[in-house]
């Protein structure tokens, strides 16, 4: 099963291309070498890193470098932290240890680790000896990691062989004008041998950011639908134990409509609620549709394009 992991950099100077920044492709071929699917890393300004984050969480693995300092620019800790909900301080002391090695500065980097949902983040310093310390601490922790934020080491479960054999696979991965069928959806989706249904209805509420929605209108970019495939595919990869369904409707809608639905069956209830609520974030965050709204004092206001 194939891995994922995201590196973000902050450095507002190399955003803007006035230096070279050698952390984050050290990085990349770092998880690259064990396995992780990784791409190449994002860089943003100091002041865009809590856009970066967000934008990358979902993956097993977010690592950033720059930003962990006192300097007032420095935000890249206060964004970690707002998503972490399981702290680990403990790997960032053995980071801290590992770099007093090498220089008494180590310690001033507020750097700090843990797990955001079921993707574990590690925010580093920007300086290539820092991070060379902080992979020799991680190295032999991510798979662990990993492996209990899946769910891998729970105890319990004797499925039969059949039952993997249905699991980890796309069932529907679409994006059209027609109504969203709910129940056709979840037959689909459930087998005999799947003890859990988790499904997510994402329907047209009469109201956004404190303006009243008359109803709206979704436009999809024209590879929408193989991105879609893509995440889909990727997330069933991440979650063997679940079978998955997504669907998104463009067009015109009204209030109450389904416009997402995403349905995720496994035999057991941890997998199927992982399995979905990735799903419908991943999807969310990267498939390219875009949302016109009509309110009802008659503006129109566009969502999701940047």
């Amino acid at each position: 099963m194939k891995r994922s992991a995201r590196v973000l950099v902050a450095s507002t100077r190399a955003a803007a291309g006035t230096y070279e920044d050698t952390t984050g492709p050290e990085l990349v071929r770092w998880l690259r070498s064990l396995g992780f699917d990784t791409p190449e890393a994002t860089v943003v300004a100091d002041k865009d890193v809590a856009w970066g984050v967000e934008k990358l969480l979902g993956a097993d693995i977010l690592i950033t470098t720059g930003g962990t300092g006192i300097g007032p620019e420095d935000q890249t800790v206060e964004a970690a932290q707002a998503h972490i909900d399981k702290p680990m301080p403990a790997i960032m002391h053995a980071i801290w240890q590992e770099g007093l090695k090498n220089t008494p500065y180590a310690v001033l980097s507020r750097g700090v680790a843990g797990m955001a949902g079921r993707s574990f983040i590690c925010t580093l310093p920007g300086n290539p000896n820092a991070v060379r310390d902080a992979t020799t601490v991680l190295e032999p922790l991510l798979g662990a990691i990993i492996d209990t934020a899946r769910g891998n080491t729970h105890q319990g479960h004797n499925d039969p062989e059949y039952v993997q054999a249905q699991t980890g696979k796309v069932i529907a991965a679409s994006i059209n004008d027609s109504p969203i069928d709910a129940e056709h959806a979840r037959r689909e989706t459930a087998t005999p041998a799947m003890g859990a249904v988790v499904t997510f209805d994402g329907v047209v509420r009469d109201h956004d950011g404190g303006e009243a929605v008359a109803d709206l209108t979704y436009t999809a970019h024209p590879d929408a639908e193989n991105v879609m495939r893509e995440v889909c595919e990727r997330i069933a990869a991440e979650h063997p134990n679940a079978r998955i369904y997504a669907a998104h409707r463009t067009g015109p809608l009204a209030i109450g409509d389904t416009a997402f639905l995403v349905v995720a069956a496994a035999a057991h209830r941890h997998d199927a609620f992982h399995a979905a609520s990735a799903l419908a974030d991943a999807v969310k965050a990267e498939v390219p549709i875009w949302k016109e709204q009509h309110l009802r004092d008659g503006r129109t206001q566009w969502v999701g394009i940047e």
